[in-house]
């Protein structure tokens, strides 16, 4: 299943970076496909003892909770058992119940005994998706007057063009249709995330996941890097100039491509990270040690070719933003190094240390100007001064104040976008090149308020995924190298609308899954069983 999800990726992305309408309509299938088969595997791989077990540890979770909602805790022998008082420190909360039965690992709810990872963050997505699936309700003419009267007042308009009537009833939602497709795509990309999460709770998941996702990263650089050089390789023959020639790979968008690079980076170099740790650790077994080098160095390979098609996309802000990610993964792979061993820990200092120099002196060379230029106007040869970013995002407060209590609807910014518009000419947009203020206009300031508790819980259960990481250096480099990624996105995405790309919308999720929900204690228990058998082979006594 982590290579299918991988390769549901490289599908995707191969059909303009999921733009292209069977790109779309083969994710939302194999969505649906992957969450069957994952609930399949876990039906399936359940035993009747195994469920019998389960169903107890439901009912004795429910039977505790239950308790408060009567309006109080029994002392009872049971509950007692449940929740055990904690001598040390009375001033911290009491331990959440845990039946005696129940397995080792990250909290989990069960369906008919048969055992999920619990997310935490149920309540929040099916918050969100029930306020996306408002927006397509029809409401009376007087009931919109009050919640959206802007949206009303447009409806009327084109209704008196259409046949000169007035709306009777319609929903708030300014193009229903396409708000419609962005739900559809909103539960997929729930499904990836969900799908992930489950994977993240074994590291066998999460090792062939990262495999699946550096082998998509470097077929993705590679088409990058021959498209650029094919192209160059004409011009110079035809004796025109070589600038200007961009790598755009599948996507046809460089800062669309670059999106997706930078996310493909960040799990290449945690991936490098994890296998060069490994070999460092693997000192006293010399071949093996030998193999793992060898392994990092087709590893560092494919990063390199990753690196490369994001420099020759000549995407300043991704590159940029790049660089914040590296910046931010070599922060976090030198404060989760183990002290205790000293030589992998500079090891590993020196490989990230060179990958952010190369980042730096590549931003440098394609020059760094245009990229700060970016932030507030498109150039001056494109367009003239005003009819720049800076002046879309300005422009756009008006619509937020319009759309503030419900939003315009998903996919709705480019049709009202106009009537704000303070600028001629015929250049148009379809973003608001800021994926955060495009959703306060869409979803309105609740929507945006959703998105942003969501983002607080990544944040939260990010560093409480590395606070137990402490003592595994190789799981913790992998860690930040997802956590990189992501973080490089949702920065990119304050002057960019790269993630309205279904392939890196699907990405982003992947990424998320993992930050939020890699079991260190999973991986850490089957590290100590494998560890406890080959001590007791080799403490084994030789019989003559």
């Amino acid at each position: 299943m982590p290579f299918a999800l991988a390769a549901l990726i490289g599908v995707v992305a191969w059909g303009l970076g999921g733009y292209a309408p069977w790109a779309m309509l083969f994710l939302e299938i194999a969505c649906v496909a992957l969450t069957g088969w994952l609930v399949t595997t876990v039906v399936f791989s359940t035993s009747r003892t195994t469920r019998e077990r389960n169903l107890a540890i439901a009912r004795s979770q429910r039977r505790f909770w239950g308790l408060f909602r009567k309006g109080g805790r029994r002392s009872t022998s049971e509950v007692e058992i449940l929740t055990p008082p904690d001598p040390v420190d009375r001033e911290t909360k009491p331990p959440a119940p845990q039946h005696p039965d129940a397995p080792p690992g990250p909290a989990a709810f069960y369906v008919f005994g048969y055992r999920f990872t619990r997310t935490g963050v149920g309540t929040l997505a099916l918050a969100i998706t029930t306020w996306m699936g408002l927006s397509l309700v029809p409401l009376w003419a007087s009931w919109l007057a009050v919640v959206s009267p802007r949206a009303l007042a447009l409806r009327n308009e084109i209704a008196s063009l259409i046949n000169g009537d007035a709306v009777t009833s319609a929903p708030w939602s300014v193009t229903p249709f396409l708000s419609y497709q962005d739900v559809l795509l909103w539960i997929a990309y729930m499904m990836v995330f969900w799908i992930t999460y489950q994977l993240a709770a074994s590291s066998r998941s999460v090792r062939r996941l990262s495999v699946g996702l550096v082998a998509v990263g470097v077929a993705s650089g590679a088409y990058g890097l021959v498209q650029w050089l094919t192209i160059v390789g004409a011009t110079l023959d035809e004796g025109g100039p070589s600038g200007g020639f961009m790598a755009t790979g599948s996507f046809g968008n460089r800062n669309h491509y670059a999106f997706f690079q930078e996310m493909v980076l960040g799990v290449s170099l945690g991936w490098l990270l994890l296998r060069w740790s490994e070999a460092e650790t693997r000192a006293r077994d010399r071949v093996a040690r030998q193999e793992a080098r060898a392994q990092s160095a087709l590893i560092a390979i494919g990063v390199a070719c990753i690196t490369l098609s994001l420099l020759f996309s000549l995407s300043r802000s991704g590159i940029t933003f790049a660089c914040a990610g590296g910046a931010v993964f070599f922060f976090l792979s030198r404060t989760s190094r183990n002290r205790s061993q000293a030589k992998p820990a500079s090891n590993v200092t020196a490989v990230v240390a060179t990958f952010g120099l190369l980042l730096v002196a590549a931003t440098l060379w394609i020059g760094i100007d245009p990229v700060l230029s970016r932030f507030e106007l498109v150039p001056q040869e494109l367009q003239m001064s005003e009819d720049g970013r800076a002046a879309v995002w300005r422009d756009s407060l008006g619509a937020v104040e319009d759309f503030w209590l419900t939003g315009s609807g998903l996919s709705s910014f480019q049709y009202i976008y106009p009537a704000y518009r303070s600028f001629g000419g015929r250049r148009f947009y379809s973003w608001a090149h800021n994926d955060y203020l495009q959703i306060a206009i869409e979803l309105g300031l609740p929507g945006l308020l959703l998105i942003a508790l969501i983002i607080g819980w990544i944040v939260r259960r990010a560093r409480r995924v590395r606070s137990l990481l402490h003592g595994q250096p190789a799981w913790a480099h992998l860690h930040a190298g997802y956590c990189a990624g992501a973080l490089a996105v949702a920065l990119h995405s304050f002057t960019d609308f790269g993630l309205h790309l279904p392939a890196n919308a699907a990405l982003f999720a992947v990424l998320i899954g993992v930050v939020t929900g890699l079991s260190p204690d999973r991986v850490s228990s089957r590290r100590r069983k494998t560890i406890r058998k080959k001590k007791l082979r080799r403490s084994a006594p030789v019989v003559a």
